[in-house]
C-alpha cells in the first residue's frame, strides 16, 4: 500500500492485492466517517448488470475503536471532458438502474428547498445577489417546490460532477455516493452542468434532457448554484471565486 493523493474520506491508499490494483480510503482518527450508501450503487455505462463498484466494513483497531475503510477498484480518470449527452446518459441510467430503491435516512429534496429558503435572504442581507435576482430565485424556487409532487422521483447521486465519473477501462463508472437524496429525474445532469468546466455548455445544453420542462430545469439549475454559493460563503471559498454569486445566478437567469 502507498499513500495516495485526495478523497472525501480524508485518507486514501493505492494498494495491490493478490495482483489487482485496488483504492482504499479511510478517514482521520477522531473525525465522523463519510458512510456511503449501502451496497454503493455505481453504475457501469451500456450495462444493467454491473457489479458493485466498492465495499466497505468497519476495521477493529488496537485501540478498541473501529474505522470505517471502503475498498474499490483502481479506476482512471476521464481522458478529456464528457459531453453532455454522454454525461446525460449516464445520469439516467443510474436513475433508471436504481429504479425506487430509498434507503433509509437518505436525505430529501425538501431538505434542499428549506436550505435555499435560508440561503436566499442571506445572501441578500450580504448584498452578494442583486434585488431582481433574489426576487426571481424565490420565485423560480416557489414553483419547484409547487410541482414537486408531480415530477419524476428519483434517487440521485447528489454530487454528479467530472472527478465522481471515472473509467474501469473504457466504460464509465460513477462513484461516491455519499451525498445521495431522494431527488427528481434529471437533477444530477443539471447538477454536472453547474461546474466550471462545463459551463460553456450552459448555454446550448441547459434544456431539452432531463424530461422536465424548460422553467423546472432553469429552477433546479438556479436551486444548485444557490446552494452551492451558500455552502461557499459559509466557508469562505467565495472570496476566491473568479464568478460571485451574482453572475452566476444571473447566468442561469438569462439562459434561453
Amino acid at each position: 500500500m502507498t499513500p495516495a493523493l485526495g478523497g472525501t474520506l480524508g485518507v486514501c491508499f493505492d494498494a495491490e492485492i493478490a495482483g489487482e490494483k485496488r483504492f482504499l480510503k479511510t478517514h482521520l482518527p477522531g473525525t465522523p466517517p463519510a458512510r456511503a450508501l449501502p451496497e454503493k450503487p455505481t453504475c457501469l455505462r451500456g450495462s444493467t448488470a454491473a457489479p458493485s463498484c466498492s465495499t466497505d466494513s468497519d476495521v477493529p483497531l488496537a485501540d478498541g475503536t473501529a474505522r470505517l475503510c471502503l475498498l474499490m477498484p483502481a479506476l482512471l480518470p476521464l481522458a478529456g471532458p464528457m459531453q453532455p449527452a454522454e454525461a446525460a446518459a449516464i445520469a439516467g441510467e443510474c436513475s433508471e438502474r436504481l429504479g425506487d430503491w430509498r434507503p433509509d435516512h437518505t436525505p430529501t429534496f425538501e431538505q434542499y428547498l428549506a436550505s435555499a429558503a435560508r440561503a436566499l435572504p442571506m445572501l441578500s442581507d450580504r448584498n452578494l445577489i442583486e434585488l431582481a435576482t433574489a426576487d426571481e430565485t424565490h420565485r423560480l424556487i416557489a414553483r419547484l417546490e409547487e410541482r414537486l409532487p408531480k415530477l419524476p422521483a428519483a434517487l440521485c447521486h447528489g454530487d454528479f460532477g467530472p472527478k465522481n465519473i471515472m473509467l474501469a477501462g473504457t466504460e464509465p463508472r460513477v462513484i461516491d455516493w455519499e451525498d445521495a437524496f431522494a431527488g427528481i429525474a434529471g437533477y444530477d445532469y443539471l447538477y454536472w452542468l453547474t461546474f466550471m468546466e462545463n459551463r460553456a455548455f450552459l448555454q446550448t445544453a441547459a434544456f431539452g434532457r432531463t424530461g422536465l420542462s424548460p422553467e423546472i430545469e432553469r429552477a433546479v439549475l438556479v436551486l444548485v448554484v444557490l446552494l452551492k454559493s451558500y455552502l461557499a460563503v459559509h466557508s469562505g471559498a467565495y472570496l476566491k471565486h473568479a464568478v460571485p454569486p451574482q453572475a452566476r445566478i444571473a447566468e442561469i437567469l438569462a439562459l434561453r
